[in-house]
């Protein structure tokens, strides 16, 4: 496991040559089980998983200004340690579409698969792009088992101001 950057995409692709690469993103802001199910779905889809984690400012354009609560540094270091991920990194966006960074990705990384949840924004930027680059595009239900009580970040901060 480990954090890289953007300059080693590349290099990784050639190192796994002939493996399935799986990519999927998000804010994993105070990481929980829910997280963790979603890493293990996504390996199964592949050999190498690798996790894109949304800078602050990313993450502040999405959800407001309270979030995330945890900073990026934090969550890109507990995403590394859940067994699934095999590499992490930090992702912002790089031109005016908060997901303008798939095409780095795309291009250098070069996925099999690109994992995302079934409520994740603009899925129809992600249907495109993704047959562009040839990569196969698997869209999943969140699912939970019943004893995991639906977990989620907001669904814990919720909680959290209850008491």
């Amino acid at each position: 496991m480990a954090i890289i950057n953007s300059k080693d995409f590349s290099k990784i692709r050639k190192q796994y040559q002939g493996k399935k690469i799986v990519y999927c993103s998000g804010t994993f802001d105070l990481t929980h089980v829910g997280h963790a199910l979603f890493f293990e779905d996504c390996k199964r889809f592949g050999d190498i998983l690798v996790v894109a984690v949304g800078k602050d400012h990313t993450i502040r354009k999405i959800k407001g200004k309270f979030r995330p609560v945890l900073n990026h540094h934090i969550r890109a270091k507990m995403v590394d340690s859940l067994k699934p991920v095999d590499y992490s990194f930090l992702s912002g966006f790089v031109t005016s579409h908060l997901l303008g960074h798939l095409k780095i990705v795309f291009e250098n990384l070069k996925p099999d698969v690109y994992v995302v949840n079934n409520d994740a924004f603009d899925l129809d930027f992600r249907r495109k792009i993704s047959k562009k680059y040839g990569v196969r595009l698997v869209i999943l239900k969140r699912s939970c088992p019943p004893e995991f009580e639906k977990i989620s970040t907001t669904k814990i901060i919720e909680k959290i101001k209850k008491f």
